[in-house]
C-alpha cells in the first residue's frame, strides 16, 4: 500500500499513543526486556498523558490504508524527540519517507543541527540516514535503566 505524509495535529494523540505503546512493546522486544519496555511506555497505552505531547513542535504522520502507521516530530530547535513507525510496518520506508520530511521542515525552521536520543533500536535508522552517534545516555524511569544514544547531524546551508 502506497504511504501518505501529512501534517501532525492535536487531534493525533489518541491514535499516536497507541502506536508508540506497540512501537515500544513490541517493536523493541529485541533490544529492551519486558521491565525496560514498561518503564518506557507503560503498562497500557495512556493516550490521556499525550494531551500535550504535540504543543510546540512540528511533525508528520504516515498513513497508509486509511490509519497512522509512523509519526515523528520536530521543535525549532532541531530536536526530534518523536519517531516511532507501528512494528507492522518497520523496514518499509515509513521511517526514512517520514525522516526526509521532517529534515526539510529543519530547514525551513532555520535549525542548523538535528539533534536526538535515539533507542538501541532506533540507532542504526539516524544512522543509516546520515547522523552521528554521541555519547551514551542513561535514564532510569521508575528505577529501571534504559540505555539511548545522544545523536546529531549537521545541517550544512
Amino acid at each position: 500500500m502506497p504511504i501518505h505524509l501529512r501534517d501532525l495535529t492535536p487531534i493525533d494523540t489518541n491514535e499516536a499513543a497507541l502506536l508508540f505503546f506497540a512501537a515500544v512493546h513490541r517493536g523493541t522486544a529485541d533490544v529492551y526486556s519486558a521491565a525496560q519496555r514498561e518503564a518506557w511506555a507503560g503498562k497500557a497505552p495512556a493516550p490521556v498523558a499525550w494531551e500535550k505531547r504535540f504543543d510546540g513542535v512540528s511533525g508528520v504522520v504516515a498513513e497508509s490504508g486509511g490509519g497512522m502507521i509512523g509519526f515523528m516530530t520536530i521543535d525549532a530547535s532541531g530536536l526530534i524527540d518523536l519517531a516511532f513507525v507501528h512494528p507492522d510496518h518497520t523496514r518499509t520506508g515509513v521511517g526514512r519517507s517520514m525522516y526526509h520530511a521532517v529534515e526539510i521542515r529543519a530547514r525551513v525552521l532555520g535549525a542548523p543541527r538535528l539533534r536526538t536520543f535515539a533507542s538501541e533500536q532506533a540507532k542504526p535508522f539516524f544512522i543509516r540516514m546520515g547522523w552521528t552517534v554521541g555519547a551514551p545516555n542513561t535514564v532510569i524511569k521508575d528505577k529501571v535503566t534504559l540505555q539511548n544514544y545522544k545523536m546529531f547531524k549537521s545541517l550544512p546551508d
